[in-house]
């Protein structure tokens, strides 16, 4: 027998003696033995065997870095991997020329991980002159995985998702695309979570025109759509596009619903074009909810045309509108939006409203603070329900009535400090006590409760001097919600 031989045998035996131990000893013996083998380029060491513990079969991939031309290791690995194994990527350069593509199906009790190493950052890439010849990932058909911790650069999608039903995504970056970053336009998705990944640069092709999207999520013509999916606590900036396909920080297209899109920060979406932080559609048989976001330097803070939830968001320094809720040609009905207790500063145009024709529309408890230019432009507004929505700038299309439209007074006497992006109600704020209760949400911008009598904007002071949470910066949103569809997180009188 060979020296390779002999030790394997060795461990086999290890391997059987790790078997009696608590999984995660045992995963740790048989790791340790690998590695000390000296196996430069992947510790497979579950491929063959498969291990009972608790009565469940599960199996540990690790890898490290490789540049391949096609045949990546990565690839087939994962491709390969069944419900419950874990793939673990070492840190390092992962790059391929071809098409990397994945299909990975978990079950709920056993979803199958592909992650990074504990304290490690692979950068899975391609070379530079492929940024428009493949998307850097696909995942095909896949459910219940979760994917962590990964670095995506390159490829003309970063990531795309082909269909596919729970999955989480979840601490990864992507950066450096040719054209957009995540993509979920390629067939249904259903009870994904998305959550605090950091999204950036997207857009570099220089082939021809070129969209730039941070989240392209749903089929534009309805074709396909996503649902029961949370976007949330994602860091999203420097989205450049040159195409009518726009630079959207997050796009959920026409027909998706059941969706949450929460804690977002969103900027720089105005890069060549000059497109929404957040573009919700509607049309499905339910509602999207958009809540706690912040957003700043995009073309429209948020766009929403129908059948949505807009709450205790924060917009500033806009260059079309804080938020166009306005009808489009993709979605025939508008009907069943709430914009409630968001707060719009220094927009070139701080809301734009046309709601002729719209049924069950809702515009209250909102701080629109543009002085030096139009804060209201509306029409068809005559069905819809307003309320206490405080207001510094022009009115055009309304007027100040005491009722539907207030004097908010300046940003100075508004807020703590405007001028430095801190929109708390100061002391003696017209905006305090001032909401209507009927469609004050349960929770802020903070994730704190609302207690009466409410405050309108993003924000709820109850009594506080100063924020004592977030502040706004460029960084993640730094916040823990309750799971989605948490009560508390509904709202009264909203749809």
């Amino acid at each position: 027998m060979t020296r390779y031989g002999h030790a394997l045998a060795a461990g086999c035996r290890q391997v059987y003696r790790a078997s009696a131990l608590p999984a995660t000893r045992a995963l740790r013996a048989i790791g340790d033995f690998l590695n000390s083998m000296g196996t430069a380029r992947v510790c497979v060491f579950a491929a063959s065997l498969l291990w009972a513990v608790g009565g469940a079969r599960a199996a540990i991939y690790e890898i490290q870095p490789a540049t391949v031309d096609t045949d990546e290791e990565l690839e087939n690995i994962a491709n390969r991997l069944q419900p419950g194994d874990e793939l673990v990527l070492h840190g390092g350069l992962y790059s391929q020329n071809g098409r990397r593509a994945v299909t990975a199906r978990g079950t709920a009790d056993r979803p199958i991980t592909i992650r990074a190493a504990d304290g490690q950052a692979p950068l899975l890439t391609r070379p530079d002159d492929n940024i428009d010849r493949h998307n850097n990932i696909e995942f095909v058909d896949c459910s219940h995985l979760i994917v962590r911790g990964l670095h995506f650069k390159g490829g003309s999608s970063g990531v795309r998702f082909i269909r596919g039903d729970h999955i989480t995504f979840e601490n990864c970056e992507i950066y450096g695309t040719g054209n957009n970053a995540l993509t979920m336009n390629s067939g249904d998705c259903d009870s994904f979570i998305i959550r605090g990944n950091h999204i950036h640069h997207t857009g570099l092709s220089t082939r021809g025109a070129t969209e730039g999207e941070g989240m392209y999520i749903g089929c534009h013509n309805g074709s396909c759509r996503t649902t029961d999916t949370l976007v949330e606590g994602n860091y999203i900036h420097h989205l450049r596009s040159t195409s009518d396909g726009g630079n959207d920080g997050i796009e959920i297209k026409v027909g998706s619903y059941g969706n949450i899109v929460r804690d977002n920060v969103i900027y720089d979406t105005n890069i060549g074009r000059k497109y929404p932080g957040i573009f919700v559609y509607g049309g499905g048989p339910g509602p999207n909810i958009v809540e706690g976001n912040v957003i700043w330097r995009a073309g429209e803070g948020i766009q929403v045309v129908s059948d949505a939830v807009i709450r205790n968001n924060i917009i500033f320094d806009c260059e079309v509108t804080g938020i166009t809720a306005a009808p489009h040609v993709a979605v025939s009905r508008m009907r069943n939006v709430a914009i409630v207790n968001n707060t719009i500063v220094q927009c070139r145009l701080g809301v734009r409203i046309r709601w002729a024709n719209a049924t069950h529309m809702v515009f209250s408890n909102n701080a629109v603070y543009c002085p030096d230019s139009t804060a209201i432009d509306a029409g068809g507004i005559a069905g819809a329900s307003f309320h206490a929505n405080y207001v510094s700038g022009g009115l055009s299309g309304a007027e100040s009535d005491d009722l539907r439209f207030l004097d908010g007074g300046t940003a100075a006497q508004a807020f703590v400090g405007a001028d430095k992006n801190d929109f708390w109600p100061a002391a003696g704020s017209k905006l305090i006590d001032a909401a209507e209760p009927a469609f004050a949400p349960e929770c802020d911008f903070n994730g704190a409760p609302r207690q009466g009598p409410f405050d309108v904007g993003a924000y709820e002071s109850n009594g506080r001097q100063a924020n004592p949470g977030w502040r706004i910066q460029t960084t993640r949103k730094n916040l823990t919600r309750p799971p989605a569809g948490d009560p508390s997180h509904n709202s009264r009188g909203n749809p």
